[in-house]
C-alpha cells in the first residue's frame, strides 16, 4: 500500500483528494494537515464520514513526509515553493499549486506576485498532464507540478492540432469555470451572492494559467486567454478558436484529434458539444469540435476539481508508483 499524506486538507483541493484517495485500492491515507482546524476530517467534510477516519493535525510537511510515500500539497501558492523540494528527498511529491509550473523566477514573480523560495527548481519539475506528453518524466520524478484547471482544459483543446502543426496564428480561448475554482474561502468577487445569476470575465489576457499553457505547448503557439466566472459549482468549459494552416481540411483536424487521444483512458470524443454536467465528479474530459474554413473550434468540458485538479494528481501518483494509470479513477458521472 502507498502511504499518502495531504498538506492542506480543508480546501476544495484537499477535500477532493480525500474523496479519490479514500477509495483507491492501493492507498492508505496516513496524514492530513490544517493550519486552522482540528478534529475529525468528517466534521469539516461530512460526505466523507465512514470513508476517512483521520483527524486534522498541525504537522510540518517534513514530519508528514516521515510517515508517507507520497505527499500532496493542496496549499496556497508559495507554500510548496518553500517546502516541497526538501520533502521530495523523503517522499514523492505532487504539488497542486502553481509553484513549479513555470520555468523562471521572473515569470513566477510576475504572475504570482511573490519571489519564489526555491527558484533553482524552476524549469526542472515535470509538468503533470499525462495526455499532453511527459508520462515518462512524471513516472521518474520525485516532484511533479500538477497543472492548473483552466490550463488542463485549454491544453487538451489545443494539443492535438499543435502537435500536428496545423495551427497558424493566434489561438483565442474562452474558458468558463465554476465557483469551486476560486477556493473555499469566499471573497467579494467569488462568494455565492456575487456569482448566482451572474456571468462575467475576469483577468482577461492576464490570467496566471496562460504562461503555463504556452510553456507546455513549447512556446510556439500565440495565445489570447479570457476566463469567465459562471454560476455553477463544478466544471470548466473551454472553447478554443484555432486558426488553421492554409490548405488544412476538416479531415486532417479530425484525424489529428482522434490520433492524439485514441488510447487515452480519460478522454471521450464527442460529435456534439461537451457539457460540464456529463463529467461532474469524474476525471474525464469530453472533447468536441467543428471546422469552418480556416478555423477549428475545439470545445472541452472537465470537472475543475477532478480532471482539473485532484483527479489528475492521483493519475500522476499512479504513474509515479508504476500502477495502472486509471487505478481508482474509473468513476461514472451522475449526469445531472
Amino acid at each position: 500500500m502507498i502511504r499518502a499524506g495531504i498538506i492542506g486538507g480543508t480546501g476544495y483541493g484537499g477535500m477532493e483528494l480525500l474523496r479519490w484517495l479514500s477509495t483507491h485500492p492501493k492507498v492508505e491515507l496516513t496524514a492530513i494537515t490544517s493550519r486552522s482546524h482540528t478534529g475529525p476530517v468528517a466534521d469539516m467534510h461530512p460526505h466523507l464520514r465512514g470513508f476517512v477516519d483521520l483527524a486534522f493535525e498541525n504537522a510540518s510537511p517534513a514530519e508528514v513526509a516521515e510517515r508517507c510515500d507520497v505527499v500532496f500539497f493542496a496549499t496556497p501558492h508559495g507554500v510548496s515553493a518553500a517546502h516541497a523540494p526538501a520533502v521530495s528527498a523523503q517522499a514523492r511529491v505532487v504539488d497542486l499549486s502553481g509553484d513549479f509550473r513555470l520555468a523562471d523566477a521572473a515569470a513566477y514573480r510576475e504572475h504570482y506576485g511573490r519571489d519564489h523560495a526555491s527558484s533553482e527548481w524552476l524549469g526542472r519539475v515535470p509538468y503533470g498532464l499525462p495526455e499532453c506528453g511527459g508520462r515518462s518524466a512524471v513516472a521518474d520524478a520525485s516532484l511533479v507540478a500538477n497543472p492548473g484547471c483552466h490550463a488542463t482544459a485549454t491544453l487538451l483543446a489545443i494539443w492535438p492540432l499543435a502537435q500536428a502543426q496545423l495551427c497558424a496564428g493566434r489561438v483565442s480561448v474562452v474558458s468558463v469555470t465554476g465557483s469551486s475554482g476560486s477556493g473555499s474561502t469566499p471573497s467579494a468577487g467569488t462568494h455565492h451572492p456575487e456569482r448566482f445569476g451572474n456571468f462575467k470575465a475576469y483577468r482577461p489576457l492576464r490570467h496566471q494559467h496562460e504562461p503555463e499553457i504556452i510553456r507546455a505547448l513549447g512556446g510556439d503557439v500565440a495565445l489570447s486567454f479570457v476566463p469567465h466566472s459562471a454560476p455553477i459549482s463544478r466544471g470548466i468549459h473551454v472553447t478554443a478558436f484555432v486558426p488553421l494552416r492554409a490548405g488544412t481540411t476538416s479531415t486532417q483536424v479530425d484525424d489529428a484529434i482522434k490520433a492524439a487521444y485514441a488510447d487515452e483512458p480519460f478522454v471521450r470524443l464527442s460529435s456534439g458539444t461537451p457539457e460540464v454536467r456529463h463529467v461532474a465528479g469524474t476525471n474525464l474530459a469530453d472533447i468536441g469540435w467543428a471546422v469552418d474554413g480556416d478555423t477549428a473550434c475545439v470545445m472541452v468540458a472537465i470537472d475543475n476539481l477532478g480532471k482539473g485538479m485532484a483527479g489528475t494528481a492521483v493519475q500522476n501518483m499512479n504513474l509515479m508508483f508504476g500502477l495502472d494509470e486509471s487505478l481508482g479513477l474509473n468513476v461514472v458521472g451522475a449526469g445531472l
